[in-house]
């Protein structure tokens, strides 16, 4: 179920408080995560604060800067979670339908 909107936007400043956290203890400037990553400086502040206005790609971008993305995608593979792989035994359908 989605969470509330106060509940899913305290949970994005989390995640960026967390990005924030990977980005100091890999001593690493924000100058250099934004050029590494190709977004500007305000594009990171906007992450870093959980602002839900940021593109998709500019966030992977960063994750990837802070080598962080194969924890992402690990996370999402429906195939290393006991609830995922209950929902793949009974196989993906064609399409999903109300």
């Amino acid at each position: 179920m989605a969470q509330s909107g106060p509940e899913r936007a305290r949970r994005m400043r989390e995640l960026g408080e967390n990005l924030r956290v990977w980005r100091k203890a890999q001593r690493l400037t924000a100058e250099i995560v934004a050029q590494r990553a190709g977004i500007t400086r305000g594009t990171l502040r906007n992450i870093e604060n959980g602002e839900g206005s940021v593109r998709f790609e500019n966030l992977f971008a960063v994750l990837e800067v802070l080598g962080l993305e194969r924890g992402v995608l690990d996370a999402t593979d429906p195939s290393t979670s006991v609830r995922g792989r209950a929902l793949l035994e009974d196989g993906l359908p064609e399409r999903v339908r109300l």
